[in-house]
């Protein structure tokens, strides 16, 4: 017995099949339903964020510093996980671990970290037997160090947030998916200490990191406004257009390049208990400042084995067409110093070559050295000049330098970035760092950084790219 070919119009009864009954639908409405049934579900899914990005977003807008870890059973457990859950859970549950962790901190430079895991998949014995029990925060279990910890995370979270937007909703795939650290400018004051004014245009940043060999690599953004929620650009290249500093090239401590000393004075500047001096004591007052900001920079901190100072500071500026004005500056500042019981000693050398402009011979002197009373030369400044460039001023304390300063480059003078190179175990011999800043900093033999703002954002934008690397002690 043979069947018949079927067709779209054939029943087995014989007749018409419903389907040649129905009216055939036009294509246009056919892709419109389609398209309906899969963009739907998409809305919906980007409007109710994961419960494990809805932890984040709470954590973020309350903690000071989160980092989070890929999981890697084969490594050593970390001290926290011990800690919080003792040493035979904590190893076991360790080698169970599949999914991103994190570690975050409340504030404060005594306290504890807490942790967080992935609630999802997490053994139930793991939650009723430790000492402090667990905060559920939405898809996320978070282990305090202990019950006054845990009580004071609780009262701060039970707020609602809103959703995260600009740096903070861009953050949230790197501390999901990547080894990051997230924070806020709480944790600045805390790592920083005193120096924390100096990165202002960093208060809220997120960084994704990567160790290759002896070295920890960073990239990511930072902006100068805590919870920013404007339009963000596209993420930046992962390599700026600086040049990386050589750390075998010079003995010095710590070298900062910047396209202008506001990138490095506005936490300071923006407080009138530091305004006020300048503008009484030393007659810098608003026009002098306002110099001050726009000037492209160099900062040097080289090491002294001899002499009263166990360091010198060198600043080089840029003169520019701003020649009266920096003429000024500098003869309000020498009746300052006059003021303070230095006495000038003026001294051209043939490391400077004066400008042979006219008004550059009636100003200040080549180089003018500062002495205490007891002969010793506390500071000074350098202007010169050479073929082809700009007039600088390198301004220093201490002894003055050795050699003639180095121009500025090029690419000071049209960017809106900065470039930092830093010896961190050598600063720490000598008692110059912070001490709350992580072990693994103050150990590093040198230290790279360098940010730039976004393409097309413009130099006032408060959005900066970053790149760094990390050389890190065995």
């Amino acid at each position: 017995m043979r069947f018949k070919a079927l067709s779209p119009h054939w029943s087995p009864q014989g007749g018409p099949s419903l389907r040649s009954k129905l009216p055939r639908l036009p294509l246009a409405c056919t892709l419109l339903t389609t398209l309906a049934l899969l963009l739907v579900p998409s809305l919906l899914l980007a409007r109710l964020p994961r419960p494990q990005a809805i932890g984040l977003e709470k954590l973020m807008a309350q903690v000071s510093l989160l980092q989070s870890f890929r999981a890697s059973p084969d490594r050593p457990v970390p001290e926290v996980w011990r800690q919080r859950f003792g040493v035979p859970m904590a190893e076991k549950l360790w080698r169970l671990q599949t999914r991103t962790w994190w570690q975050f901190w409340d504030g404060h430079a005594e306290a504890q970290p807490f942790l967080a895991l992935p609630l999802r998949g997490l053994p139930p014995a793991y939650l009723t037997s430790v000492a402090v029990p667990p905060l559920t925060v939405g898809d996320l279990a978070i282990f305090a160090p202990d019950l006054l910890s845990r009580q004071i995370l609780s009262s701060r979270l039970l707020p609602e947030v809103r959703r995260s937007g600009g740096l903070r909703l861009r953050c949230l795939p790197r501390l999901e998916h990547e080894q990051a650290v997230f924070w806020r400018p709480s944790a600045l004051g805390v790592l920083l200490g005193p120096l924390a004014p100096f990165l202002q245009s960093y208060q809220e940043g997120c960084l994704s990191l990567t160790i290759r060999g002896d070295s920890l690599l960073w990239t990511g953004e930072a902006a100068s406004v805590e919870g920013m929620v404007l339009q963000l650009p596209a993420r930046g290249v992962n390599e700026t257009s600086w040049p990386v500093l050589n750390p075998s090239a010079s003995d010095e401590l710590l070298e900062v390049q910047g396209s202008s000393l506001e990138r490095l004075l506005a936490g300071l500047l923006a407080r009138e208990l530091i305004r006020q001096p300048l503008a009484e004591r030393y007659g810098l007052g608003p026009v002098q400042i306002s110099l001050l900001r726009q000037t492209p920079f160099r900062l040097l901190l080289k090491p002294k084995a001899q002499g009263p100072f166990q360091a010198s500071i060198e600043v080089t500026v840029m003169v520019g067409n701003q020649q009266s004005a920096w003429k000024e500056l500098l003869v309000r500042l020498s009746k300052a110093l006059e003021k303070e019981g230095l006495r000038p000693l003026s001294k051209p050398t043939a490391a400077a070559k004066p400008s042979s402009s006219p008004q550059a011979l009636s100003g200040p002197a080549p180089m003018a050295l500062w002495q205490r009373k007891d002969g010793v030369i506390v500071g000074g400044w350098l202007w010169s000049s050479s073929t082809g460039s700009n007039e600088q001023i390198t301004l220093f304390l201490g002894p003055p330098p050795a050699q003639p300063a180095r121009f500025l480059p090029e690419r000071l003078l049209k960017g809106n970035g900065m470039l930092l190179l830093a010896r961190p175990q050598k600063l720490a011999s000598l008692g110059l760092l912070p001490p709350d800043l992580p072990e693994v900093v103050k150990r590093s033999a040198w230290l790279w950084f360098a940010s730039d703002s976004f393409p097309g954002t413009g130099k006032d934008a408060p959005l900066s790219q970053l790149q760094g690397t990390l050389m890190l002690a065995p």
